[in-house]
């Protein structure tokens, strides 16, 4: 049975940290500042010619955001209905998809979302990953429109972030 059109936008809890199986205590210290330690850069120049060269962990620079973020900037911009579906989760991928896409447009710069290894949010609207940083960087001033804009067209808990580092969870799980 399809999701009827009047419960495409129910509300989704957000995740309550204290009640996650990931605890603040146990992930390595998400970074704050744009600045990578010299131990997150990856040098291309020797994964090319080193072949004991071990590329560091990816890290993914954005905002830490939650699939009610997703919902509520679907709404509130009033992007097209998703088609008929019969399962919460399709739902939500198609809505993640279609904010990303429209969100992308908006900044005129390409973000992806993530999931981060976070007891906090679900997913992580990334600007950067710290493996192509030197390829994707944007000047200060183009930066700074592109966070203006993601904080503008979210709103709410996305508008009060500054931009973190994320660890990936799937690079947590293996």
């Amino acid at each position: 049975m399809n999701i009827p059109d009047e419960e495409i936008y129910n509300p989704c809890l957000r995740p309550n940290p204290a009640k996650s199986r990931i605890k603040p205590e146990d992930l390595p210290k998400c970074l704050m500042e744009k600045t990578l330690p010299e131990e997150y850069h990856f040098n291309v120049r020797r994964f090319r010619l080193e072949p004991g060269y071990i590329k560091p962990r990816e890290l993914f620079y954005g905002f830490g955001a939650d699939i009610q973020d997703f919902i509520d900037y679907h709404q509130r911009h009033q992007l097209p209905r998703p088609p008929p579906m019969n399962n919460r989760a399709s739902l939500w991928y198609y809505i993640m998809d279609d904010v990303m896409e429209d969100l992308s447009a908006h900044c005129r710069f390409k973000l992806q979302h993530i999931s981060p290894l976070s007891p906090e949010y679900d997913y992580a609207i990334a600007l950067y990953n710290s493996h192509h940083l030197s390829v994707t960087e944007l000047e200060d001033d183009e930066e700074e429109d592109v966070i203006r804009v993601i904080k503008e067209r979210f709103g709410g808990p996305i508008a009060a972030q500054k931009p973190q580092w994320f660890f990936l969870l799937e690079d947590s799980i293996h």
